[in-house]
């Protein structure tokens, strides 16, 4: 079936919202691939539930998820193409808040990476100059100005990884609602000395939507405007809780729905 240029409206159904809801993305109201989107990345669904730790199953490479190793698998991430957009929903308010770590409110996952030079990072790849837009009903939309979705940081599965390049999953899972410090510049480092600098955290890019006006939200739409370089591939959002929140979410985060890994 051809995708390219057609928008699509519905995606998985809502949640039922309870005090215990996920911190990820619940569903997909739309989703336009655009121009020259990647043809075998077009489900929206794998932008549902959490990011992706382990990758390369279906394609008989199988790999952990680190700086230097992102997600691959056409059940991991969704293509966005020139002109196109992906819209997600979480099923419950997120809300700006000035006291989460950072002042980050969720943070966005792709497949964006460091270039591994000789096991240093001596650059990244990403797609730049996507937009970030975000609503509290779906309809009135706020672009969040100063950043791109590929701004931040590459996904790093697991803490305990010898390699980036492991073949088994590791024994420590990063935590995918704690921001990396935005301070923090991964280039020039070894790998060793990015897992350090992530202090715990899975990486990703972190949004202050402050600057939009709006209290709480609960869409995100990533944009990949028209005469841009390159596709942009989303794999997940994540919701970052509020301190006093942490307990509770951890709990929640294990009862969330989660993506099988393949």
């Amino acid at each position: 079936m051809l995708l390219f240029g057609k928008v699509y409206f519905g995606g998985a159904a809502l949640l039922a919202a309870s005090a215990l809801a996920g911190p990820y993305a619940a569903s997909w109201t739309s989703y336009s691939a655009g121009s020259n989107a990647s043809a075998s990345y077009l489900d929206p669904n794998s932008a549902i539930g959490s990011p992706t730790r382990f990758t390369g199953v279906q394609s008989g490479y199988p790999s952990v998820v680190s700086p230097f190793s992102p997600p691959f698998d056409p059940g991991d991430v969704v293509s966005i193409g020139r002109g196109g957009h992906l819209t997600l929903a979480f099923d419950h308010d997120v809300f700006n808040r000035t006291t989460n770590p950072f002042g980050i409110d969720f943070i966005i996952f792709g497949n964006w990476f460091y270039i591994d030079s000789g096991g240093i990072a001596s650059g990244k790849f990403a797609t730049p100059n996507g937009r970030v837009e975000v609503s509290k009903d779906g309809s009135d939309w706020r672009t969040v100005t100063g950043v791109s979705p590929t701004d931040g940081f590459a996904t790093l599965g697991y803490s305990d990884l010898a390699s980036p390049y492991e073949s088994t999953p590791g024994n420590v899972e990063t935590d995918f609602t704690r921001p990396v410090d935005p301070a923090f510049n991964p280039i020039g480092k070894s790998f060793a000395q990015i897992v350090a600098g992530y202090n715990g955290s899975g990486g990703g890019t972190g949004i202050d939507f402050a600057s939009t006006g709006l209290d709480s939200i609960r869409f995100v739409r990533i944009s990949n405007p028209d005469g841009n370089s390159g596709n942009i591939a989303i794999d997940a959002i994540a919701e970052v809780p509020a301190p006093a929140a942490l307990p509770l979410l951890a709990f929640a985060s294990l009862i969330a729905p989660r993506r099988r890994r393949k």
